[in-house]
Formats: structure tokens, C-alpha cells, sequence
């Protein structure tokens, strides 16, 4: 049965499984974009005890389209009834809007994992794959939804203790973010998405990914409001450079107080070099005021702040002006808000090649990786087939591939 905004959420935000795509701000965003888009469930002596979020993908065959319960269903899912129950209801309500297929992804780990990736001790959902396929679900090898995550537990921690976990590499190079180059971090405003696209446009040519279209991330500012924000990490060119300058005073009056006797010359040396090497810095942040403006920005990345986790979803970088690590200062930013605001974890979300270290995106893990925490391998795509001609699709599909890698 279809169910209320009310009912929806009222459910939805007392559950385990509950995430942003989730919601009835997903809902209008979807609405939106012009597709179809339900929120259903199930009921139990008038209580609800499962529910979802449906919209259709734009993908038809035969007059017959493609649904999906992105990151849903929301419910028990190691209760067989229940999740066999929902199952049928579905399918009926389906059918009903002449659906091809639906696609799920549940927000559950398959298996619980440490930060390498290795299988450690706690909930295995394994028998819940083998029961929806039981069920009729196949699974979706080629899913388009993000399988591997990598997530910071920060329940009950203050700030201080997390910060005190990471990799004392992470630690340098964010307090030197802060103390260093005095990046600071700009929340913008609805107009000012532009500037968040352009760096996300950079990064997505740079590293040969989809970026998103501007109109998505001003629709999700609409839809989501106080619940997603957009950050951007700058470079003040007169800020540094004052800092430097303090930082070459102190120096040198430390030089002046040393003697020259013989036992001072490493210390002396060290200091010149050290002087040396921030008047370079000085220079070079003077060129590139007069190139780029006092104000530069860095990296920038769009935060979801929904239920009891903050979610990474999308940023970029500026490839010339990765040496200020603006991404670490906004992570930092963003782990110091969830831990201030008691959310249970940060989650840095999609990561690739967990198993390859030659992978052209492992980068990306070992970045996330260096602030502790641990690896999550969601449960994964799953098809469950509405409509006969389901069949004939996928057939088709298979022969289509085939062909490609023929040519």
C-alpha cells in the first residue's frame, strides 16, 4: 500500500537502515526530475513494519519501466516473513504500474570488515542474499550503486580521541592545514553552487568520471535543505603570508639569540633553511595572488547530514593547488561537526580497487584509509523481475554485450 509523507518518515527515522535516499526530501528531488516516485509498505495490525521509497530509472523496454529502491528496502531484513511479505506486496503494486523490473540495493553490510578489508568478527548477512534469491531477486553484478564504502565509527568519541586515532601523517598534514597555511572552510549558498561545480568539473575530466549537472546539486539545496551542505576549502594569499612573515620574525630572532660558537652550527643552519625555504613560499604565494586573487579556492565537497551519519557524497580538487591539501582540511572540517553534533559515523562512502593496489582509483581508499576506521561491503545490488518480457531484456541485453566485445 502506498503510504503518507508523515507515515514514511515517521517509520523510516526509527530504523537502523535508514538513509538519505530514503526520505521524502529524496522523494521530491526524484519529483523533480520529472519520474515517477511512491512511497510504500506493509502493515501489521495497522502498525507499519516495512517500507520504501520506489521510483522509476527513465529506463523502459516494451512500453515497461525500470523502478528502483535506491539503498531501500527499509526493514528487518533477517525476518524471512517479513522481507518475503514486503516481497509480494511489491510485486503486486508493481504490476499494477506495468513495471519491467525493480532494482534493490539495501543499506546493509554483507560482511563486517576492518580497514585492509579483512573479514573480522560480527553480523554476516550472507543468508539474507541467498534468501532473496530464494525469493526471486537476482544479483546485479553490474550494479550502478556504490557496494564498498569506507566509514569512521565515531559514537560516543569527542573530536580530540578521533583526531588522536588517525595515521600521525593525517595529523601533520591537517594541522599544518591550520596552523600552516590557515585554509579556511566557506559554506556556500544556493547561488554559489557554480563555484562547487567548477571544481567538481576539473576533477571529474581530470580522473575520467560522470560529474553531475549543476541543476542536481542545486535540486538537492532545494529538496534536502539544512540536511545537505556544500563546503569549499580556500587559500587566503595575505593570511599565509603574514603567517609566514611571523613565522620568519620568530626565526630569526632565535638566530640572532645563538652564538656562533661551533656547537650552534647545525641549529643555525636549520634555521637559515628554514627561512629560506618560506621566503620561497612567500614568492610563490605572491604569484599566485597576482594570478588567481587573493581568495583561492582549493577543493570543495557536498556533505549529506541525515539520521545518525554524515555522509561524504561528492567533491573535487584543483589539481595545481593539491600541495595546500585542501581536501584533508575539509574532511577534518566535516569529522569535527559530526563528532560536535553526536552522529554515530562519518561515512567517506564509494571506494574502488579495496583489492587492487595497482587500481587506478586505490588512491582514493588509501586517502580515506589514513583517518582509521573500516571498510563496509554493502550487501549489493539485487533484480527482482515484474514483468515476463524481463527475460527478453536481460537476453538481449547479454547478446548486445556480446557484440561489443566482438567489434
Amino acid at each position: 500500500m502506498e503510504l503518507s509523507e508523515q507515515e514514511f518518515m515517521n517509520f523510516v527515522n526509527k530504523r537502523p537502515e535508514k538513509n538519505f535516499f530514503q526520505t521524502v526530501s529524496m522523494m521530491n528531488k526524484i519529483k523533480k526530475d520529472g519520474k515517477e516516485v511512491y512511497l510504500v509498505g506493509v502493515k501489521e495490525e495497522g502498525k507499519i513494519i516495512g517500507a520504501s521509497l520506489i521510483a522509476e530509472t527513465g529506463h523502459k523496454f516494451l512500453g515497461k519501466k525500470t523502478y528502483e529502491a535506491y539503498k531501500g528496502y527499509v526493514l528487518d531484513y533477517r525476518n524471512n516473513d517479513l522481507l518475503r511479505f514486503m516481497t509480494n506486496e511489491v510485486k503486486k503494486f508493481l504490476q499494477k504500474k506495468k513495471a519491467l523490473r525493480l532494482i534493490i540495493d539495501p543499506y546493509i553490510q554483507n560482511l563486517p570488515r576492518d580497514a585492509d578489508a579483512n573479514i573480522v568478527d560480527g553480523i554476516d548477512n550472507r543468508p539474507v542474499r541467498e534468501y532473496l534469491k530464494r525469493l526471486g531477486y537476482v544479483y546485479n553484478e553490474n550494479g550502478e550503486q556504490v557496494k564498498w564504502t569506507y566509514c569512521l565509527d565515531i559514537k560516543g568519541k569527542t573530536a580530540e580521541e578521533i583526531f588522536n586515532e588517525m595515521k600521525s601523517s593525517k595529523r601533520n598534514i591537517i594541522n599544518k592545514t591550520i596552523s600552516k597555511f590557515k585554509l579556511n572552510i566557506r559554506t556556500l549558498k544556493r547561488n554559489e553552487l557554480s563555484e562547487f561545480k567548477k571544481i567538481t568539473s576539473e576533477a571529474s575530466e581530470r580522473r575520467e568520471f560522470d560529474d553531475k549537472p549543476l541543476s542536481y546539486y542545486e535540486k538537492m539545496y532545494d529538496c534536502f535543505k539544512d540536511e545537505v551542505t556544500f563546503k569549499i576549502c580556500e587559500l587566503n594569499c595575505d593570511v599565509y603570508i603574514d603567517s609566514l612573515e611571523e613565522e620568519n620574525k620568530i626565526l630569526k630572532e632565535k638566530l640572532d639569540k645563538l652564538s656562533d660558537a661551533l656547537a650552534n652550527r647545525k641549529k643555525k643552519e636549520n634555521i637559515e633553511l628554514d627561512i629560506n625555504n618560506n621566503n620561497k613560499k612567500i614568492e610563490e604565494a605572491k604569484e599566485l595572488k597576482e594570478k588567481m586573487g587573493n581568495i583561492i579556492p582549493l577543493a570543495g565537497a557536498m556533505f549529506m547530514l541525515y539520521g545518525d551519519e554524515v555522509v561524504y557524497l561528492f567533491s573535487g580538487s584543483y589539481s595545481n593547488l593539491m600541495n595546500y591539501c585542501g581536501q584533508y582540511r575539509l574532511q577534518w572540517e566535516m569529522i569535527k561537526y559530526a563528532a560536535d553534533n553526536k552522529y554515530r559515523r562519518y561515512n567517506f562512502y564509494g571506494i574502488e580497487d579495496v583489492f587492487n593496489p595497482q587500481g587506478k582509483d586505490r588512491g582514493v581508499y588509501e586517502f580515506k584509509k589514513g583517518f582509521g576506521g573500516y571498510v563496509e561491503e554493502l550487501l549489493g545490488s539485487f533484480i527482482l523481475p515484474i514483468s515476463p518480457f524481463n527475460g527478453l531484456y536481460e537476453l538481449l541485453r547479454k547478446i548486445k554485450g556480446m557484440l561489443k566485445l566482438h567489434r
